[in-house]
């Protein structure tokens, strides 16, 4: 009879234990999809996922090579090796590049991203082995963007270097969870930019709005400004990061981004740089303004400040665009048009386009034709009907 006791005695025990376990990990799946909402919540989600799954530490892992970015969040961590990682180390770790190319969700250890190699590296010798943790680690990528990656990664002790079988499965339950939250934390972001830019200018013909870090590395920027960047002389993207061209107003640029990023009460005023002499058609300006969400989505830049890049000549050209598509204008004609729409006659229109009054003269008589109108308050009425004028 003892031994019978003794028998149902560990069942119960046994399926309290499993009861216990699954009630620990769906209280820590709510936790995840809270963290999609509140990034501040990732410490805790850590250290419990860790617990659960009975290792070391827990850490989320963030890397972008394009903008030379890093991202470690791992509470359990010494910050100082946390922050040599982030500084520096990343670029060295031989595990990054292997891991970047591995599916999301997919559950990998030292043997699929280069034990060999880890071992041997640098990384390991000179900077790992003196972390505080052990070697064994298995990870899962919660996504992967144009090289680089997000991974949640659980590490084992350095006293006992090794990931038991139970800490897979364990592991696994919560990997998709933890890829639809990430998923869910990057949209919102996405979302929240958008309507700061909407609220900002976003979509105005002349506008092109970035939110940039206070390393100017850019996390957002809608079509017309990636239109600047891409064409514009005075303004680049160089490895992801924004600069000016001119010494003095990227000197500019550079202290208000260092403004923004340090306000911590009161943000700084909005900074106009000029980019080009004053009046003098290439020049536009950047508005700088301070920028916060209300939570960055995990292995993120933060946000620090959001660019208004203005450019008094994109409309035009655009304008100018309209006019040769819709009326299958010259480019001389289509400048000659625009110039008419002002009011002040064809002489005026002429001087300003840099042509005499007798080549406007021929010039304004293919436009009519084209038009099909015989005076200019005619042209200037088709031109307004065909939306040039706004």
């Amino acid at each position: 009879m003892r031994g019978a006791r003794n028998t149902v005695g560990a069942a119960l025990r046994s399926a309290r234990k499993r009861v216990s376990g699954m009630d620990s990990a769906s209280k820590i799946v709510g936790q995840i999809y809270d963290a999609a909402f509140d990034a501040q919540i990732w410490p805790d989600l850590l250290c419990a996922i860790a617990d659960h799954c009975r290792v070391e530490n827990a850490a989320l892992v963030a890397t972008d090579p394009h903008i030379g970015f890093a991202s470690v969040v791992t509470p359990r961590a010494d910050p100082r090796i946390v922050s040599d990682y982030a500084d520096h180390w990343w670029a060295h770790d031989p595990t990054v590049k292997a891991t970047a190319s591995m599916p999301v969700g997919k559950i990998t250890s030292l043997d699929d991203t280069g034990r060999d190699t880890f071992f041997a590296s640098a990384f390991y010798n000179d900077y790992w082995l003196y972390s505080g943790l052990g070697a064994e680690r298995i990870a899962a990528n919660l996504f992967t963007d144009n090289g680089g990656f997000a991974s949640c990664i659980l590490q084992a002790s350095k006293q006992r270097d090794e990931i038991d079988p139970d800490a897979y499965e364990r592991f696994g339950f919560f990997v998709p969870h933890l890829v639809r939250a990430i998923g869910v934390a990057r949209n919102l972001q996405r979302t929240a930019f958008e309507k700061a830019l909407l609220e900002s200018g976003y979509g105005a013909h002349q506008t092109g709005s970035v939110i940039v870090d206070c390393y100017r590395r850019v996390i957002f920027a809608d079509n017309v400004a990636e239109d600047m960047l891409s064409n514009h002389y005075g303004i680049l993207v160089a490895k992801g990061r924004i600069y000016l061209r001119d010494r003095k107003p990227d000197a500019e640029l550079n202290a208000a981004l260092l403004a923004c990023s340090a306000a911590r009460f009161g943000a700084p005023a909005s900074r106009r740089i000029t980019v080009g002499s004053e009046g003098a058609a290439a020049s536009f300006t950047v508005e700088v303004r301070p920028f916060r969400t209300a939570g960055t989505a995990p292995g993120a830049p933060r946000p620090a400040a959001m660019l208004l890049l203005r450019d008094p000549e994109l409309r035009r050209r655009q304008r100018i665009t309209l006019l040769q598509d819709r009326f299958a204008f010259t480019p001389a004609e289509a400048r000659l048009a625009l110039e008419i729409l002002v009011g002040d006659g064809r002489a005026a229109a002429a001087r300003r386009c840099g042509v005499s009054v007798n080549t406007a003269r021929t010039q304004l008589t293919c436009i009519f034709e084209k038009v099909g109108v015989t005076r200019q308050t005619e042209l200037i009425r088709a031109l307004i009907d065909a939306g040039v004028a706004r």
